[in-house]
């Protein structure tokens, strides 16, 4: 992946930049790959890190860099060959950080993972851009915030950090910086296959996110439906039905989980791939959906702050 990612800086039609690459702990030979690459004329400066994970990785990027302008991206992402190209245009008008439009590569099949993010304000580091001047003034990603959200730091999501690069875009608007959302400023990001430690790890993880909804407010306006359902109101049958349950009204139960059935096979309808593919794991993701709805609610409780 990384190789791809680097491909794609090179195609880049705006050609004043230089690349740093974070080598934090690899041991597939990412770092040495890195070094035989000359990008933009200029050779990709590599550094090591302590395998720390990606926050102070990134930190340590920013150290050594020497543009004024900070792009971030991901190693398992791809940039449109215009993507510093349409940045740059928008700093040129007045912007003080950008954020672009990130999807998958494709469509996604039951249980598949990507990363997708527009205008609802998380301002992901695979596809973000800072003035270095606000950046330092910012003072950067908080590295406590994943511990102070209660971030489950599983062995597999040590270092991964949660919402600090969130907190930052929403600290530069609050301190009246002039943030813009540019939707030629395109990332592709790797699809991953199923894979079910992966996945166990991240239902756990979302426990955190009722806690960072309540020290950013404002997500409850740009990300969630409602104030409250985190992404779509897709959960709301199952919440029913658990509901229902809970107060013995057996049939209202069944009328909900029926209709929490139904949904899950519309959302599948709407997908490219043909629905005899997707059913066979219809039960796998309505189990999904069971343990993110439980890892949201012990967080909401947690945090006193409600997200469905």
């Amino acid at each position: 992946m990384l190789d791809e990612l680097l491909c794609g800086l090179e195609k880049q039609t705006f050609r004043s930049f230089e690349v740093i690459v974070i080598d934090d702990g690899s041991l597939d030979g990412s770092g040495d790959l890195a070094r035989s690459w000359a990008i933009a004329g200029r050779p990709v400066r590599v550094f090591t890190g302590s395998g720390a994970g990606a926050v102070r990785a990134r930190e340590m990027g920013v150290a050594e860099a020497r543009g004024h302008i900070l792009a971030f991206i991901d190693s398992d992402c791809v940039p449109d060959p215009a993507w510093l190209q349409c940045a740059m245009e928008a700093f040129g008008t007045g912007a003080d950080a950008v954020n672009g439009l990130t999807r998958p590569m494709r469509p996604l099949r039951p249980l598949e993972r990507s990363m997708s993010s527009g205008e609802e304000g998380l301002y992901p580091t695979c596809n973000a851009f800072y003035r270095s001047e606000l950046f330092a003034r910012l003072g950067g990603f908080d590295v406590n915030a994943a511990a102070r959200w209660r971030f489950r730091l599983t062995k597999r999501a040590k270092g991964l950090g949660f919402g600090e690069d969130t907190l930052l875009g929403w600290q530069a608007v609050r301190n009246g910086a002039t943030v813009r959302f540019v939707p030629e400023v395109v990332v592709e990001h790797q699809v991953f296959p199923r894979d079910f430690r992966d996945m166990s790890s991240r239902i756990a993880q979302v426990a955190a996110f009722p806690a960072m909804v309540k020290e950013i407010p404002e997500l409850r306006v740009t990300l969630m439906q409602d104030g409250v359902f985190l992404g779509t109101r897709a959960r709301l049958p199952l919440y029913l039905t658990v509901v229902a349950l809970i107060a013995g009204r057996r049939r209202v139960a069944a009328l909900a989980f029926c209709w929490w059935c139904i949904s899950r096979v519309d959302s599948l309808r709407r997908s490219p791939y043909p629905l005899t593919e997707q059913l066979p794991w219809l039960p796998a993701e309505m189990l999904c959906d069971i343990a993110y709805a439980t890892g949201l609610v012990a967080g909401s409780i947690q945090a006193r702050s409600v997200v469905l």
